[in-house]
């Protein structure tokens, strides 16, 4: 079979799908597709992997991944990360850079640098990818001025990819720098139009528009709250928007100051929890009310609050937990 006949790896592999299935053979590769395709959440929890390779591990931190078990993915990630026997069919600087995303998410900026940094020993070509990411993270950790700097590098090395001005938007509005956000907008507009790709263009003008909405609302939020101050609310609508802004508040505090010490910890907890309450409160209310609508939407604010301490590893009670 000829090169050109291959379909393309996927992401964290060297191979394609027809090269696995055509050079790997065994028990490994029978379980790579099982926890790729068949494995429930209690069936992976009951795994044996102590003895796995990279390939079942690669596989089975995927399958945490998308059952959003990051810290369960994350020590699978470490695991491979520190492989000394690499397996063929993997492409290892993608999985460094999964396990660095999944990090930084996390608020774990320094040990995601380490890592970039790893990628680029084991492929410097891949240094302007790097510095995407490492942007990125500084960012989000309150250097906005020199990660802006760095994302500009970055999009001139890149400049028919409208994602790494996306990435850079993202990471402002979720450090709260709404009003830097536009033209990083632009600047993807722009990359889009030299893009050749027409379904990567489609998904790219998608992801715009929504962080277009995102922004706008949360701008809309915080001009809201200054100008009319934190008294008291009316009706269960308007406690829904300071519920929300409160919450994109908090986002930005701990997307710039990730909580490390116990008592950082035990603080946002108590913040969070008290979000979450006032959301369960909300939809109390939504339900006495029997407004459908907002039943849903405090439903939804509530898994957002317990999604937003997820991501920095704060396990939120909730009454599922009672």
């Amino acid at each position: 079979m000829n090169d050109s006949d291959e379909d393309p790896p996927a992401e964290g592999y060297a191979w394609g799908v027809a090269r696995q299935d055509r050079e790997l053979h065994g028990e490994e590769y029978r379980a790579h597709l099982r926890l790729l395709d068949e494995t429930d959440e209690e069936e992976l929890e009951t795994l044996d992997l102590s003895d796995a390779g990279d390939y079942v591990l690669w596989a089975a931190a995927q399958a945490f991944e998308e059952l959003q078990r990051d810290e369960d993915a994350i020590a699978l990630l470490k695991r491979v990360a520190a492989s000394t026997s690499p397996h063929p069919a993997l492409y290892y600087p993608d999985i460094l850079f999964r396990l660095g995303d999944l990090l930084k998410e996390r608020g774990e900026y320094d040990e995601a640098l380490g890592w970039l940094d790893r990628v680029e020993q084991i492929e410097p070509e891949l240094g302007d990818r790097c510095n995407e990411r490492r942007a990125e993270i500084l960012v989000l950790r309150g250097e906005a001025e020199e990660g802006q700097r760095l994302f500009q590098e970055t999009a001139r090395a890149f400049p028919d990819d409208p994602w790494v001005p996306l990435r850079a938007a993202w990471a402002l509005l979720a450090s709260g720098r709404y009003d830097k956000i536009a033209r990083w907008i632009e600047g993807s507009e722009r990359a889009l139009r030299e893009s050749k790709d027409e379904e990567e263009a489609r998904a790219a003008a998608s992801e715009i528009d929504r962080l277009r909405q995102e922004t706008e609302a949360r701008r809309s939020r915080r001009a809201r709250l200054e100008s009319e101050g934190t008294g008291p609310v009316a009706g269960l609508e308007a406690v829904k928007e300071e519920i929300l802004t409160a919450l994109d508040a908090e986002e930005s505090r701990l997307t710039r100051n990730p909580p490390r010490t116990p008592d950082a910890r035990g603080r946002a907890l108590e913040r969070l929890a008290a979000l979450h309450a006032r959301a369960s409160r909300g939809w109390d209310d939504a339900v006495e009310a029997r407004d459908e609508p907002l039943i849903a939407e405090f439903d939804e604010l509530q898994w957002d609050v317990v999604g937003l301490a997820g991501r920095f590893g704060i396990d939120l009670p909730t009454a599922e937990d009672d």
